[in-house]
């Protein structure tokens, strides 16, 4: 139980750090993944799955009204699902079954933050007639912060208990073997590291970037 508040507390702050405060990066789904994965005492397998989470995260633009998935919270739930469920199957499967997971769970996350936005409206229209004070206004600032958190923590908090409970009951069940389901997540991030490359000038502009991290990132994997 301690974990699993530990897990809400943590998708809380994700929530905040992705726009309310501070913006400091740790809501990005590779941190907020390996945190995760660190509270079930598991940080490398949480990082697994946070960075095939980043990856289909990377070509996610969040400007101006535009509707889009929220990857950080999303990310910590799936993570601590995977986390929990280690053992129920081969990891490789269990590792597809969560990003999958994960990333439905983004969008069940990102509907959330469009009901916030709505509540944020509605407290900045409120008393429209005569404008706040300077009290006022740090009150309800504060308040739409508290309540992010919260959002925040109901989100990783429950989707981390759905996670787990359908990666332990579909893990026993699962008929993909490892070395398919490694190529399906190989493959698939593939795909969304080339969608994303014209967002950062293109192969021919950062041809020796993209080949020293693919390397890096491959010793990496090798050495996990």
């Amino acid at each position: 139980m301690i974990g699993w508040l530990a897990v809400a507390l943590l998708g809380g702050l994700v929530g905040l750090d992705s726009t309310a405060f501070p913006q400091a990066m740790f809501s990005r789904p590779l941190i907020a993944g390996a945190l995760a994965g660190l509270v079930f005492g598991h940080p490398l397998d949480g990082m697994m799955a946070g960075a095939a989470l980043e990856i289909f995260a990377l070509i996610i633009l969040p400007v101006g009204a535009a509707r889009y998935p929220e990857a950080g919270t999303g990310a910590v739930a799936a993570a601590a699902a995977y986390a929990q469920a280690l053992g129920a199957g081969p990891r490789p499967a269990l590792l597809l079954l969560a990003v999958v997971f994960g990333l439905g769970w983004e969008r069940i996350a990102g509907v959330s933050v469009i009901l916030l936005r709505r509540e944020n409206e509605r407290l900045v229209a409120r008393d429209a007639r005569e404008p706040p004070g300077a009290e006022e206004v740090e009150r309800r600032h504060l308040g739409a912060m508290a309540i992010d958190l919260l959002r925040g923590a109901l989100i990783a908090g429950a989707g981390g208990l759905v996670g787990a409970f359908l990666l332990r009951a579909l893990g026993p069940l699962w008929a993909l073997g490892s070395v398919t389901a490694a190529g399906v997540l190989t493959v698939a991030a593939t795909g969304m590291v080339a969608a994303a490359l014209p967002l950062f000038g293109g192969f021919r502009d950062r041809r020796l970037v993209f080949v020293v991290g693919l390397i890096c990132g491959s010793l990496l994997l090798l050495l996990a």
